[in-house]
């Protein structure tokens, strides 16, 4: 019986290599100028609600760094791709690549390229959704994401899932204008809502604690089936939030009647509501000198 077992499982069988390179130079001068592209390959499992579905991603860093200047040269990229590897003949699902020195598989569904920070600057991440390739959204501060809360509908069908963001990147110029960051609000398919944070005067010291150590988390007015309280709470891309004022809804006109809220040092610097499946930029209230308009999306 395990060798009948054995042999039914190996019907479709997949194996797999990588490589990876490096490139040392030493110039005239003596600056050290370090090349390495390193493979990496990630078997994981997407459960679709029906099967589990066999994946591969591969994971390609191509890291430069030099002894004369300071952190990871921008001209740095991870690249991505993705297999289906359910049927004999791996089905590419999806290739991208992005600036950065690290790439990281999320939950098993995001994939997030980091370009780690340098010279008091903070991480900057780019995340997509690993089956699609979807862009999803840019994120400063710590970890393999940055700050990014996560919120889903209970017992919605088909599954409901958001996200929001805080984006510190901010050039000279935005800055001399009081610019402090975007949040952008969106699903796996990508953004559906963006506003931009201002002060009312220049302050570098806001700028550069927003971009490290911002915390975003939902407030959902209607307490769980259990009936105990809800605490405001960021969820994670494996276990999103659950948002009980939309229980069952995945309609995105249905969408709204909870809150976002982003706050530093556990000081509450804006609070925005969500309606129609947007950030309801004329309902937020702010504090600290700071300012809320619509973005871009």
């Amino acid at each position: 019986m395990l060798a009948s077992a054995a042999a039914a499982d190996a019907q479709t069988a997949h194996e797999l290599s990588a490589s990876s390179t490096a490139r040392i130079e030493i110039t005239g001068e003596g600056t050290v100028v370090m090349r390495a592209r390193n493979a990496k390959l990630v078997p994981y499992v997407l459960y679709d609600g029906e099967a589990h579905k066999p994946r591969l991603a591969t994971i390609t860093a191509d890291v430069r760094t030099r002894t004369d200047a300071e952190g990871v040269d921008p001209a740095s990229t991870v690249s991505f791709t993705v297999d289906d590897l359910s049927d004999a003949t791996p089905k590419r699902l999806s290739s991208f690549s992005g600036a950065g020195a690290e790439g990281e598989i999320v939950a098993e569904r995001y994939g997030a390229v980091t370009l780690p920070g340098c010279c008091a600057g903070p991480d900057i991440h780019n995340v997509r959704a690993l089956e699609t390739g979807q862009a999803l959204f840019r994120a400063t501060g710590p970890g393999a994401m940055g700050t990014v809360a996560w919120a889903e509908a209970p017992n919605a069908k088909p599954r409901t899932v958001r996200w929001a963001a805080f984006d510190g990147v901010v050039d000279d110029a935005e800055a001399e204008q009081g610019v402090l960051g975007r949040i952008r609000y969106g699903s796996d398919q990508g953004r559906l809502s963006s506003v931009e944070l201002r002060a009312t005067s220049r302050n570098d010291d806001l700028a550069l604690g927003l971009s490290h150590a911002a915390v975003l988390v939902w407030i959902d007015p209607k307490p769980a089936a259990s009936g105990d309280s809800r605490t405001p709470a960021s969820g994670d891309p494996g276990a999103p939030q659950p948002i009980w004022a939309i229980e069952g809804i995945s309609e995105p006109a249905r969408l709204g009647g909870f809150r976002l809220v982003l706050t530093l040092d556990r000081h509450r610097l804006m609070t925005i509501p969500i309606e129609h499946d947007r950030l309801v930029t004329k309902r937020a209230m702010t504090s600290h000198g700071i300012a809320v308009r619509a973005a871009a999306e």
